[in-house]
């Protein structure tokens, strides 16, 4: 008897006790059944029972629809579909939108241009700032580096002076 031989006995063998697992699993869900049959008279039948093992998993709803746009059509009719399919759901989500009322987007609006102009000037004010400090430095770079140097020192002070109060003595 040789490797492959063996291996084939294996796998007949694994298929036959499956078959027998499935035939036992299927006798034992009617035996159930049989078994609860007049328990339950009383109580609604909601329709539900146990069935049969399929011996497989069940592909879920993606799965098999993308098997089946995988297997139909040539390039360009899938890629047509694709599309297509695409634009659908594009549509879909599009129909889910709740859109703003007259009186929300005017509101909405207000507030994005007032945060705009002034952030806009904010920054125009620190860029004319040290647009004069640089053209004073270059007049005058002894008195820019120790201003600079002091400014460094009375933020640096500062920032351990609130680090050292924030920090718990525990």
């Amino acid at each position: 008897m040789s490797a492959g031989e063996s291996l084939n006995d294996k796998r007949k063998r694994r298929r036959e006790l499956r078959r027998q697992a499935e035939e036992t699993a299927a006798v034992e869900t009617v035996e159930v059944d049989d078994e609860f049959e007049g328990e339950d008279d009383d109580e609604e039948d909601d329709g539900r029972g146990l069935t049969e093992r399929k011996g497989r998993a069940t592909p879920g709803r993606r799965t098999q629809e993308m098997e089946e746009a995988k297997e139909d059509g040539n390039f360009v009719t899938r890629r047509v579909r694709g599309l297509r399919e695409y634009i659908e759901g594009v549509r879909s989500e599009v129909q889910k939108i709740v859109w703003p009322t007259r009186e929300e987007t005017r509101r909405l609006t207000i507030i994005v241009l007032t945060t705009t102009i002034i952030a806009s000037l904010v920054l125009g004010i620190i860029s004319l700032l040290f647009n004069e400090y640089i053209i004073i430095g270059i007049q005058q770079p002894a008195l820019v580096f120790g201003i600079s140097i002091v400014a460094v020192i009375v933020v640096f002070a500062y920032y351990l002076r609130r680090s050292n109060r924030r920090t718990s003595s525990f």
